[in-house]
C-alpha cells in the first residue's frame, strides 16, 4: 500500500507500478514485507526480504537517470559508511535494509569523519556520477539572480580534486546500521569536496549560525573555508528562491 503519491512521477509510471514491482520481486526473488511502502519525490520505497532471509529496500524511480546516479555513488562506497547494494537495474535498486535505522544527527567531528570517509578515492572512480558543475548551471537556469555567484564558483572549482559526493546529508540519509552508521540516498555527483562539507553543514544544525557551521566542518576535513562558504551561499539561496514541483 502506498502513503502518497511521488510527486514527480508521471500517471503512466504511477499506473504501471504494481506490474513493475511485480517483475522486479520475481526477478530478484524477494518477499513483500506486510508494511506500507513510502513515497518520495521521483518514486517509491518497498520492504522486502531476499529468497535467503535478508531484511531489504526495494527502490523503483521514475527518473532511471536520477537513481542510475544514486546507484553508481552507492556501488562507489563499497566497503564504506554507505548501505550495501544488492541488486540494480535501470529503474530499480535494492538495497540491504538498515537496522535500527534510526536517523543520526552527528556532532561537527563525527560528521567531518563521515565526509572523510565518503571522499576518499575509489577503486571505481567517478564513473556514471553527474558533474558538480551541471547542478550549478541547473541552479542559475532556475534562479538567473544566482548567475553571478554562479559563474564566480565555476571559476573557484578549476582544476580543484574531484570525488563521489552524497550531496544530501541530512540526518534522515545518516542511518544507524548494526552499530555504526551508514548512508542511503545519495545525489550521485562528483566534485570539489567542499560542496558536500557546505551542504551538510547547512542540513545539520548543532546550534551555530549556518556560516560558523560551514566554517567549522571545513577546518574538520581541511577543506577550503572561503570556497565552502560561497557554495554554501549558493545552496541556501536556491533553496529560498527556487520554484517547487
Amino acid at each position: 500500500m502506498l502513503e502518497r503519491r511521488p510527486a514527480c512521477a508521471g500517471d503512466d509510471w504511477v499506473s504501471q507500478l504494481p506490474k513493475l514491482i511485480d517483475a522486479v520481486c520475481e526477478d530478484w526473488h524477494l518477499s513483500l514485507d506486510d508494511e506500507r511502502m513510502a513515497a518520495g519525490a521521483w518514486g517509491v520505497v518497498a520492504w522486502c526480504h531476499t529468497e535467503s532471509g535478508l531484511e531489504a529496500a526495494l527502490k523503483l524511480c521514475a527518473n532511471e537517470e536520477r537513481l542510475s546516479a544514486e546507484t553508481n555513488a552507492m556501488l562507489a562506497w563499497v566497503g564504506r559508511p554507505a548501505v550495501r547494494v544488492l541488486a540494480h537495474r535501470p529503474g530499480a535498486l535494492l538495497l540491504e535494509r538498515a537496522r535500527p535505522g534510526r536517523p543520526s544527527r552527528l556532532a561537527p567531528a563525527r560528521l567531518a569523519l563521515l565526509l572523510d570517509a565518503l571522499h576518499r578515492p575509489t577503486s571505481a572512480g567517478l564513473q556514471g556520477l553527474g558533474d558538480w558543475r551541471t547542478s550549478i548551471k541547473a541552479a542559475v537556469s532556475q534562479v538567473p539572480s544566482l548567475q553571478t555567484l554562479g559563474r564566480e564558483l565555476l571559476k573557484q572549482g578549476q582544476g580543484r580534486p574531484v570525488v563521489a559526493l552524497h550531496g544530501d546529508l541530512q540526518p534522515a540519509n545518516i542511518l544507524e546500521h548494526h552499530g555504526a552508521i551508514a548512508v542511503i540516498d545519495p545525489v550521485g555527483i562528483s566534485g570539489p569536496r567542499e560542496l558536500d562539507v557546505a551542504n551538510a553543514a547547512l542540513r545539520n544544525d548543532w546550534g551555530e549560525e549556518p556560516a560558523a557551521r560551514i566554517r567549522r566542518l571545513a577546518a574538520l576535513t581541511g577543506t577550503d573555508p572561503a570556497f565552502a562558504l560561497a557554495l554554501g551561499q549558493l545552496s541556501a539561496m536556491y533553496a529560498a528562491l527556487a520554484p517547487r514541483y
